[in-house]
């Protein structure tokens, strides 16, 4: 009986392996580092890292909140309720501010972070927080029931790892950038 099971199991064993071996190894690339992402695109850096110095934002929950990079058909970095849009626009003074822009979009997300800060009470380390307050307004996020929606409950979790992965990989690139350019003289960490 003993023998028979020890069978089973390692004959389970090695389907496995080789499965994981034909599924996951091929089509898996390894995950690019934030800092070959930032070196390459930092039309969106700069004003992140200025946000940062402004609300008070750290870089890597802006970046979590940002979608990028962009499709071809999406062409939005943030998706902020109307209301919540246009009372950014008013009280910034960014008439003419757009979430397809970068700038605009990455000031939007430092200026409703502070306010999430503030309004309820969120730790900006909260990635998931903050990314149910931005979806559901501030009143909509004391109310939330997560048991109700639990699609956007999942969201916000891959919102939260995005900004975890991003702080951990930050720290990464702080030995890499010395002495490099004009990030290197900017206080991020």
């Amino acid at each position: 009986m003993l023998t028979q099971f020890n069978h089973k199991a390692y004959g389970v064993l090695i389907i496995s392996l080789l499965l994981s071996g034909c599924f996951g190894g091929a089509t898996t690339k390894p995950a690019l580092m934030i800092c070959d992402e930032l070196d390459d695109t930092d039309d969106w850096i700069e004003p992140a890292v200025n946000v940062q110095q402004k609300y008070g934002t750290p870089l890597a929950l802006t970046l979590a909140m940002l979608e990028l990079p962009l499709t071809e058909l999406d062409k939005k970095h943030v998706r902020p309720r109307a209301a919540d849009w246009d009372e950014f626009r008013i009280r910034s003074e960014r008439w003419d501010a757009e979430p397809t822009e970068v700038e605009d979009a990455v000031h939007f997300v430092g200026w409703f972070t502070q306010q999430s800060v503030s309004r309820n009470g969120l730790a900006w380390n909260n990635a998931a927080g903050h990314y149910l307050a931005l979806r559901l307004g501030h009143g909509g996020y004391h109310r939330f029931d997560s048991t109700k929606y639990p699609e956007l409950t999942h969201q916000a979790r891959g919102i939260q790892q995005r900004y975890d992965r991003w702080q951990r990989e930050l720290h990464g690139c702080k030995d890499r950038w010395q002495g490099e350019s004009w990030f290197s003289k900017l206080k991020i960490w």
